[in-house]
């Protein structure tokens, strides 16, 4: 794990104990895109309640839908390991976002190795804004070249916690809002 605070295409971003954002709090964003135009990135950690199976029928999987970020929840995006869906764009380590919509349903139901993570929503910061929220320490960014989006889950940014380690190690087990405990 590595923490060299350039944000790139790949990147995750791991936002610090009490950043005061109701959205980004105990959030692990990917990035998938990070240039002169700004960033768009996708929480991985935050589940929105809803099924895939809710929006397709044919697939019988239990995938989550995850909130994305908090920029138009109305619309659906996908991040995907298959080449072979037209249009995708890929976004690093062998991932790929977006696509032709029936040729991912379509690998969904047909190949059940798919690994994919669907969201409502997206993460997005104007030219510089990322920069000035890290300077700002509100988040960490890790550059890790093994990184595995699908592996991710609700847990991860209380494990991400527990491997920075030191004081933040006591945040690993706080609750969400901890003006409720």
């Amino acid at each position: 794990m590595q923490d060299n605070n350039l944000p790139k295409q790949g990147s995750l971003l791991i936002s610090k104990p009490l950043i005061g954002d109701g959205f980004f709090e105990q959030s692990v964003v990917l990035l998938t895109e990070h240039n002169e135009n700004g960033t768009l990135g996708f929480t991985l950690n935050k589940e929105s309640g809803f099924m895939l199976s809710d929006f397709i029928d044919e697939y019988n999987g239990t995938s989550p839908v995850i909130y994305g970020g908090p920029v138009e929840q109305d619309a659906m995006f996908y991040l995907h390991d298959s080449q072979e869906i037209i249009d995708a764009t890929p976004v690093g380590n062998g991932y790929f976002l977006g696509g032709n919509f029936e040729a991912f349903q379509a690998a969904l139901v047909n190949d059940p190795d798919l690994r994919h993570r669907v969201f409502l929503g997206y993460s997005g910061w104007s030219p510089g804004q990322l920069e000035g929220e890290i300077a700002d320490q509100t988040w960490f960014v890790i550059n890790d070249p093994n990184l595995n989006p699908f592996e991710l889950d609700t847990n991860a940014w209380r494990d991400y916690m527990k491997k920075l380690g030191g004081e933040y190690l006591l945040w690993a087990n706080a609750p969400e809002d901890p003006w409720m405990n």
